[in-house]
C-alpha cells in the first residue's frame, strides 16, 4: 500500500522593499514563490506586519569589507566593532551600534568579513517597531556570484558587488543614469577591492531595469571598459543573513519585553491574590459548615444529653446511701456504738454530703475528750478527717462536746456551724 509524501508547507512570509520610486510587498506563497501583492510611495502604505521583513535601502547603510586574523572565529565580531570604531562607524558603545557581519572567503589564516552598519538615527520610515526582521536590500536580490549589480531605489542607482555567492560590498552611485561616468565610478570602487585582494577577477555588470524597456547603454559601451548586460529587476529573495536591527527597534523591543515582564508579574501576583483570596473563601465556608455540623450534632444529642445529666444527678442525690460508709445512718451507727453506757450523750447530729457534726454533753471532760479521740480513731469513721475543740465545762461540772467530720478531698464549707440541741445550760 503506497502513499503520497507530503512536503513540509513553508511559512507564508512578506519582504518590503525599496524601488526606484516607492515601495514594494512581496509575498511568499505555497513552494516558496514570490508574488507582488503592493505598491505605494511609503512604506507605512503597505502596513508592514509582524513576522515580516524590511529590505533597509543601500543609502540607509554602511558597507565595510577587511580582512582579519581566522585563528579564533569567536573573535570575529569583536574584530569587526574594532574595525568600525576605526572608521568612525561604530556608535558610543557595541550595543549602541547595530551591526551583523558574515565571513565572504577564507586564504591561509586571514578570513575576509563583510559588516553591514545601521545608523543610529535610522528615520522612523524606514523602520517599524512590531517588524523584528531586517536585512540590508542587496541581500534580498538574486546577485549572480562575482558580479557588480546596479539598480535603482529612492530615484537613484546603487551597486553591490558579490565575491562568490556572497555579498561582498555596496555604495550608492553618485550619477543620475547609466554611462560612461557611471562605469568610471564603478571601477572607482572597484579599485580598492581589487587592491585589497577582495575580488577574484574582472567581475562583470548587471544593471536591473524597472521599465518596460532597458535603459540606452551606447555611451557605457562606447567608453570601453567594463562589460554591461541589462536585466529586468528580478524578484526577491529571503537573506540568508538577518540581524542588523535598527536601534528604535531594539528599544521599542526592550520596552515591550520590560512591559510584557510587568505583566506577566502583575498577573501572577493577581492569581496568587485569587487563590490565597480562594483558599480563605474555601477555609471558611468549610469552617461554617464544620460548625454547622457541630450545632446539628449538637442539638441532636441534647435529648440524650439532658437524659444523662439528669441521671447523673439522681445518682448524686442518692451515692451516699449506695455507699455504706458516707450513708448518715451508718455514720450515726458507727459514732452511736463508741457511747459509753453512761456518762455521755449525744444531743446533734447533722450530716450532708461532704460534712459530719457531732455534739452531745458528758459528765466529766475527761469522758467528753475520751470520746472525742475514740471516734477519731474509729477505723469505720476512717473516711472523714475529724477535728474536735476542747470540751467546754459546764457549771453543773459536766462538759459539752462538738466533733466535725469532713469527707477525704472535700473541701470545707465556710459559715456552717452546728447548733446544740441540748436543752441544758
Amino acid at each position: 500500500m503506497g502513499g503520497k509524501i507530503k512536503t513540509p508547507r513553508q511559512p507564508r512570509r512578506a519582504l518590503f522593499r525599496p524601488v526606484a520610486s516607492g515601495w514594494q510587498k512581496w509575498d511568499q506563497g505555497e513552494g516558496g514563490a514570490w508574488t507582488l501583492a503592493g505598491q505605494a510611495a511609503e512604506m507605512a502604505g503597505l502596513s508592514p506586519a509582524p513576522g515580516g521583513l524590511i529590505a533597509v535601502p543601500v543609502r540607509r547603510a554602511f558597507s565595510l569589507a577587511v580582512w582579519v586574523p581566522a585563528d579564533d572565529p569567536a573573535l570575529f565580531a569583536d574584530l569587526v566593532y574594532t574595525q568600525l570604531e576605526l572608521r568612525g562607524l561604530a556608535g558610543r558603545s557595541r550595543e549602541a551600534t547595530s551591526f551583523a557581519w558574515q565571513e565572504v572567503a577564507r586564504e591561509g589564516n586571514e578570513a575576509l568579513l563583510h559588516s553591514v552598519v545601521l545608523p543610529a538615527n535610522l528615520a522612523p520610515q524606514y523602520w517599524r517597531g512590531d517588524v523584528t526582521n531586517y536585512a540590508v536590500s542587496p541581500s534580498c536580490l538574486p546577485l549572480a556570484p562575482d558580479t557588480v549589480s546596479v539598480w535603482e531605489e529612492e530615484g537613484g542607482w546603487v551597486a553591490a558587488v558579490t565575491r562568490g555567492d556572497k555579498l561582498l560590498h555596496f555604495q550608492p552611485l553618485t550619477e543620475r543614469m547609466p554611462s560612461s561616468q557611471m562605469a568610471l565610478e564603478i571601477w572607482l570602487m572597484l579599485a580598492p577591492l581589487d587592491a585589497g585582494r577582495m575580488l577574484t577577477g574582472s567581475a562583470p555588470i548587471h544593471l536591473y531595469h524597472q521599465g518596460d524597456t532597458a535603459p540606452d547603454l551606447s555611451d557605457w559601451r562606447t567608453a570601453g571598459g567594463f562589460e554591461v548586460t541589462a536585466q529586468k529587476f528580478p524578484a526577491p529573495v529571503w537573506p540568508a543573513i538577518t540581524g542588523s536591527t535598527p536601534l528604535p527597534v531594539q528599544d521599542v523591543q526592550r520596552t515591550k519585553e520590560t512591559t510584557d515582564r510587568r505583566q506577566k508579574i502583575a498577573l501572577f501576583a493577581a492569581a496568587a491574590y485569587f487563590l490565597v483570596v480562594l483558599a480563605l473563601a474555601a477555609n471558611t465556608l468549610w469552617l461554617w459548615w464544620r460548625a454547622e455540623s457541630l450545632r446539628s450534632a449538637i442539638a441532636a444529642d441534647s435529648g440524650e444529653v439532658e437524659a444523662v445529666r439528669s441521671a447523673m444527678q439522681r445518682w448524686n442525690a442518692i451515692e451516699p446511701s449506695l455507699h455504706p460508709p458516707g450513708y448518715p445512718l451508718e455514720i450515726l451507727y458507727q459514732a452511736a456504738r463508741l457511747l459509753p453506757k453512761d456518762g455521755v450523750r449525744l444531743t446533734l447530729f447533722q450530716m450532708n454530703l461532704d460534712r459530719v457534726v457531732l455534739a452531745g454533753e458528758a459528765s466529766t471532760l475527761q469522758a467528753a475528750q475520751r470520746f472525742q479521740e475514740d471516734v477519731r480513731k474509729n477505723p469505720e469513721l476512717a473516711g472523714y478527717d475529724w477535728t474536735m475543740e476542747n470540751p467546754r465545762p459546764l457549771p453543773t461540772g459536766s462538759a459539752r462536746f462538738q466533733i466535725d467530720g469532713v469527707r477525704h478531698g472535700a473541701a470545707t464549707e465556710t459559715g456552717e456551724e452546728a447548733t446544740d440541741e441540748s436543752t441544758d445550760g
